[in-house]
C-alpha cells in the first residue's frame, strides 16, 4: 500500500506544480506558428581538379535535377578521363559521393559509382574519379555528383563533361587568362595586355561595364587600386579545340572618396588558341558596389548605390511618399523618412567571412506593393541559399510588417529549374491584390492563385501566342485566348484589383491581336481571316487592316486606318508607336513603309530618382535621391529582420500538366543566360553577336558560336523522283537525313515548317541568320533548306572554311560557291532557311 501512497501523492505533488508554475509561463501555441531564422548557409562547396588546374565551383542542390539543363560549368576531359572532386565541407560532415554520367540527348544513365573514401587535402575532401564508359568527342554529357551527408542528407552537384581525346589546350587557355586577369592589377608589369585589346572610343567613364573595347587604363583601374579579398576560381562555360569562354568572379575592396567600399567583380573571357598563340575574342567585366548605409550622403540627402550597372533599381514608394522599399544585391531595404530609420528587410548574406559562398547572387526579388505604414509584399525568385529551403530553386512570396519588424510566409512554389532559366521564365507579369489573389507568370501561363482558399486557376497556356501584358499603371491583365493556328476572336482584359474581366470581340470572320500597350492603354487590331498567310519558311502573318487604342474600360481613344495598308507589328517607345507595314498589291501583301502614331504621354515625376556623380578615383556612381523638400539631418538607424514568421503550411505545388513548356530558346552568354525568345533565328543572331550559345527547354543544344567544324560533308542524300516542287523535293530531302521514309505526294502542310512538324519533333525555322550562322546545323549532320527565292529551295550539304556546296532538285546537281558569293545570295532572298534539332 505505501507504493500507492507515494504514487498518490506524486501524482497530486505534480498537478499542483503544473498549475503552480503555469501562471507564470506563456501558453505554446499548437497551431502551425514558426519562426526560421535567416542563418548562414551550410552546404558544402564542390570544386573540380583537373590535371594541376583548380576550377568549376559547384554549388547544391536540394533536389535532383535534369543535369543536361543545369550549365553551370563544363569540365573538359583529357584521355586518361579522370579528375578529382575537392569538397569544402562547411557545416555538413559528408559520409560517401555518388556520381551519375548522362547521356543528355537521349536523357539515359551511362554510368554510376559511389564512393566512400576520401583523402584530406588542407581544407579539402578529396574523392579521385575515372569515367570508365566510351565518350564520343566534343559531346557535352550531364554529370550528377550526390553527396550524402551524416544524417543522411542528399545534396546534389552538376556539371557537363566534354571529352576530348587529343589536347583541347585548356593549360595554355586558362594560363592566359590567369596573367590578362593578374596584369589588370599589377599595371601590366608582368604581363602587357595591349596586343590583345581592341580599344576604340567607348563609354571610358563608368568601371560597371568594361570590355575588350575599352581603354587599357580603364582595364587597369586608372587609378581605384582596388585589393582582392576573396579567392578566384576559374569557371569554363564552353569549350571546343580552339576556343574556351571562362568566367571568373571575386571581391574586391577600394578607399575611395565615401570610405571604404567592397566590390563584387565578374569577368568573361573569350579566348582562341591557334598556331601555337592565343588570341582573345571578347573580355567583359562587370562591377558592383554593396550597399553600405555608412555612406549615405548627408549633404545632398541621397542614398549611395555606388558604381552600377544597373539603369533602374527596383524602387516603389508608398502613396505618401513618406516609405520607400529598393532592391539591391538581392537585397530588399526600407526607408520610413518620418522616423529616419533604415531596415535590412531581407538578405542570405548574413555571414561576411565567406563571401564567395553567402553572397551566390542566383536569386532576385521583385517589391509587388507598399503602403502608407510600411508594410511590404515582395516575392523572391531563384536558388534560395540558406534557411529551411537551401539548396531548392522556387518562388516566394512574403509580407513584411513594419510594425513588428517582421517577415510573414505567404506562398511557397518548389520548381525543378535554375535561377537563370527561372528568371526567363517567370515574366514580369506578377500581382498581389489586397482579396490575397497572387497572379503571376511561369513557363508562359499566367496563374491566378487565391492564398485563401489555396486553388489556382489558369488565365492563358500560351502567354506570347496570346499576346499577354500587364498594364501596371491601370493594375490590369490583357491577352487573347488563341487557337492552335495563333488566330483567336477575343481578348480580355483583367482588372487585377477586382478580378472583373472585359472582353473585347473582332466582327465575324475576324481576328483582334493585341500588338502592345502605351501608357495605361492598349493597342490592338483588327485582322480579316482571309489576310492571314503564312510564309513558306513558317512564319504566320496577321496583318492588321484597322488598329485601336483603348483604355482598360474598353473606351476608344483612337484609331488608326489607311486604304490598302496594313500593320503586321506595333512597337512603342516613350510616346510613340512604331508600326511595321505591308501593301496590298494585285492580291498579295508587299513590303510598305513604316509609320508613327504620337500619344499624348502623361509624364508623371517620381518622388525617387537615380542621380548620378562623377569622380576621379570611381568614375561613374549612381545615388538614390529621396524625395525633393526631404532633409537627412543625421545617418539613419540602420536594423534588420531576424526571422520569417511561417503561420500555415504555405507551398503550392503545381502540377505536371499546368507546368507545360511553350518552345523558348535561351540564350548563353558572358557566363549566364542574357535572353530567351520563342523565335530560334533571334536567338543564334544575339547569341552571335555576344559570343554565346543556345539552349532550347528540352535542354538541346542548339547553337554554339564556334563550335562548328571547319569542313564538314553530308552524304547519302538523293534527289526524290519528284522534284517539281523544289520545296518539297529539299523537304523530303531532309527528312531523309533525319532517317524519315516519306515520298514528296504524301508531305502535307502549306510551309516547309508545318510539313516537317508532321513527322520532326523538333523542326526550326532560322530565318534571319546568316549563311555562317546556319553552316552549324550542316556541322552537326543535319542539312539546311535554303530559299533562293520565293519559289526555288535548296539543300545546304557541304561547306569548306571557304565555300559553300547545295544540292538543288531543279538540275539534279550540286553547286558550290564561295562562302562571300553564298551569303550575298542567300541575303538577296531575305535570308530563309529551315533545319532541325536532334
Amino acid at each position: 500500500m505505501k507504493y500507492l501512497y507515494k504514487f498518490i501523492a506524486l501524482f497530486f505533488l505534480f498537478i499542483g506544480a503544473v498549475f503552480f508554475f503555469g501562471q507564470d509561463i506563456p501558453e505554446l501555441s499548437v497551431a502551425t506558428t514558426t519562426e526560421t531564422s535567416l542563418q548562414a548557409s551550410t552546404f558544402p562547396v564542390i570544386y573540380l581538379q583537373v590535371n594541376d588546374y583548380t576550377l568549376n565551383t559547384l554549388h547544391g542542390y536540394s533536389s535532383e535535377m535534369n543535369s543536361g539543363a543545369v550549365r553551370e560549368s563544363i569540365t573538359p576531359l583529357d584521355a586518361s578521363k579522370k579528375f578529382t572532386v575537392k569538397i569544402e565541407q562547411n557545416k555538413s560532415k559528408i559520409k560517401k559521393l555518388n556520381y551519375e554520367l548522362c547521356d543528355i540527348a537521349n536523357n539515359k544513365i551511362l554510368e554510376t559509382k559511389e564512393l566512400s573514401a576520401f583523402n584530406t587535402k588542407q581544407k579539402f575532401r578529396t574523392a579521385d574519379i575515372k569515367i570508365n564508359e566510351g565518350l564520343d568527342t566534343s559531346t557535352e554529357y550531364g554529370l550528377q555528383i550526390t553527396l550524402t551527408t551524416s544524417y543522411s542528407k542528399k545534396i546534389h552537384f552538376y556539371t557537363r563533361i566534354k571529352y576530348y581525346g587529343t589536347d583541347c589546350y585548356l593549360k595554355e587557355k586558362l594560363d592566359f587568362v590567369t596573367a590578362f586577369h593578374q596584369a589588370t592589377f599589377d599595371k601590366g608589369k608582368s604581363f602587357d595586355i595591349s596586343p590583345y585589346l581592341e580599344a576604340n572610343t567607348n563609354d571610358d567613364s563608368t568601371f560597371a561595364n568594361v570590355d575588350i573595347h575599352s581603354s587599357r587604363s580603364l582595364i587597369m583601374w586608372k587609378k581605384l587600386n582596388p585589393k582582392k579579398i576573396s579567392d578566384i576560381v576559374p569557371t569554363i562555360k564552353e569549350i571546343n579545340i580552339e576556343t574556351a569562354s571562362i568566367y571568373q568572379d571575386y571581391y574586391v575592396q577600394a578607399n575611395t572618396d565615401s570610405g571604404q567600399e567592397t566590390y563584387h567583380v565578374k569577368e568573361f573571357y573569350r579566348v582562341r588558341y591557334s598556331a601555337n598563340r592565343i588570341y582573345l575574342l571578347a573580355f567583359n567585366r562587370t562591377m558592383e558596389a554593396f550597399f553600405d548605409p555608412d555612406l549615405i550622403s548627408l549633404t545632398k540627402s541621397e542614398f549611395k548605390i555606388g558604381i552600377t550597372k544597373q539603369k533602374n533599381l527596383d524602387i516603389s514608394s508608398s502613396d505618401s511618399n513618406e516609405k520607400v522599399a529598393f532592391v539591391r544585391n538581392g537585397e530588399l531595404w526600407y526607408y520610413d523618412l518620418n522616423k529616419n530609420k533604415l531596415t535590412w528587410v531581407f538578405t542570405f548574406s548574413h555571414d561576411s567571412s565567406d563571401l564567395m559562398r553567402n553572397n551566390y547572387e542566383q536569386h532576385d526579388i521583385k517589391i509587388l506593393r507598399i503602403d502608407d505604414n510600411g508594410n511590404i509584399s515582395f516575392m523572391l525568385y531563384g536558388y534560395i541559399n540558406c534557411g529551411d529551403y537551401e539548396g531548392r530553386v522556387g518562388i516566394l512570396l512574403y509580407d513584411y510588417n513594419a510594425a513588428n519588424n517582421q517577415i510573414n510566409e505567404r506562398v511557397y512554389i518548389p520548381l525543378a529549374t535554375t535561377y537563370q532559366q527561372l528568371k526567363e521564365d517567370l515574366g514580369e507579369f506578377s500581382y498581389l491584390n489586397k482579396k490575397d489573389i497572387f497572379y503571376f507568370s511561369l513557363n508562359d501561363i499566367v496563374y491566378a492563385y487565391n492564398i485563401t482558399s489555396k486553388r489556382y486557376d489558369i488565365l492563358t497556356e500560351h502567354a506570347a501566342l496570346d499576346n499577354f501584358t500587364m498594364l501596371e499603371a491601370a493594375k490590369c491583365f490583357v491577352w487573347s485566348n488563341a487557337n492552335e493556328k495563333g488566330q483567336t476572336n477575343t481578348i480580355t482584359i483583367l482588372n487585377l484589383d477586382t478580378s472583373k474581366k472585359l472582353k473585347v470581340s473582332a466582327p465575324a470572320n475576324e481576328n483582334i491581336s493585341v500588338l502592345g500597350t502605351i501608357d495605361s492603354n492598349i493597342v490592338y487590331g483588327f485582322i480579316k481571316n482571309s489576310d492571314i498567310y503564312e510564309s513558306t519558311t513558317g512564319d504566320v502573318v496577321k496583318p492588321a487592316y484597322q488598329l485601336i487604342i483603348s483604355d482598360c474600360e474598353g473606351a476608344i481613344l483612337r484609331k488608326y486606318k489607311i486604304k490598302s495598308y496594313y500593320v503586321t507589328n506595333a512597337t512603342v517607345e516613350d510616346n510613340v508607336i512604331h508600326l511595321k507595314r505591308v501593301k496590298k498589291q494585285n492580291g498579295k501583301f508587299v513590303d510598305a513603309k513604316d509609320d508613327t502614331i504620337m500619344n499624348q504621354k502623361d509624364i508623371s515625376k517620381t518622388s525617387i530618382n537615380l542621380t548620378t556623380r562623377v569622380t576621379q578615383k570611381t568614375l561613374t556612381e549612381t545615388y538614390l535621391s529621396l524625395p525633393a523638400g526631404f532633409v537627412l539631418k543625421k545617418k539613419p538607424e540602420v536594423f534588420s529582420t531576424k526571422n520569417i514568421l511561417v503561420t500555415q503550411n504555405t507551398t503550392l505545388h503545381l502540377e505536371d500538366k499546368d507546368l507545360f513548356q511553350s518552345e523558348k530558346y535561351y540564350i548563353y552568354a558572358y557566363g549566364e543566360i542574357t535572353q530567351s525568345t520563342s523565335s530560334a533565328s533571334k536567338a543564334i543572331t544575339t547569341a552571335d553577336e555576344q559570343m554565346g550559345s543556345v539552349m532550347d527547354n528540352n535542354s538541346h543544344i542548339v547553337w554554339e558560336r564556334g563550335g562548328k567544324f571547319l569542313s564538314k560533308q553530308l552524304s547519302n542524300i538523293s534527289y526524290p523522283s519528284d522534284t517539281e516542287s523544289t520545296i518539297k523535293a529539299c523537304t523530303q530531302m531532309l527528312l531523309q537525313s533525319a532517317q524519315v521514309t516519306k515520298t514528296v505526294s504524301e508531305l502535307k502542310g502549306g510551309s516547309i515548317l508545318s510539313m516537317l512538324k508532321n513527322d520532326l519533333d523538333c523542326p526550326v525555322n532560322l530565318t534571319g541568320c546568316t549563311v555562317d550562322e546556319i553552316l552549324y546545323f550542316v556541322s552537326c549532320e543535319r542539312p539546311v533548306i535554303g530559299m533562293l527565292n520565293n519559289n526555288h529551295a535548296v539543300l545546304i550539304t557541304e561547306y569548306t572554311s571557304s565555300s559553300v556546296t547545295w544540292m538543288d532538285p531543279a538540275t539534279h546537281s550540286k553547286k558550290t560557291v564561295s562562302l562571300t558569293a553564298a551569303e550575298r545570295m542567300f541575303e538577296d532572298a531575305g535570308y530563309r532557311f529551315v533545319s532541325y534539332i536532334n
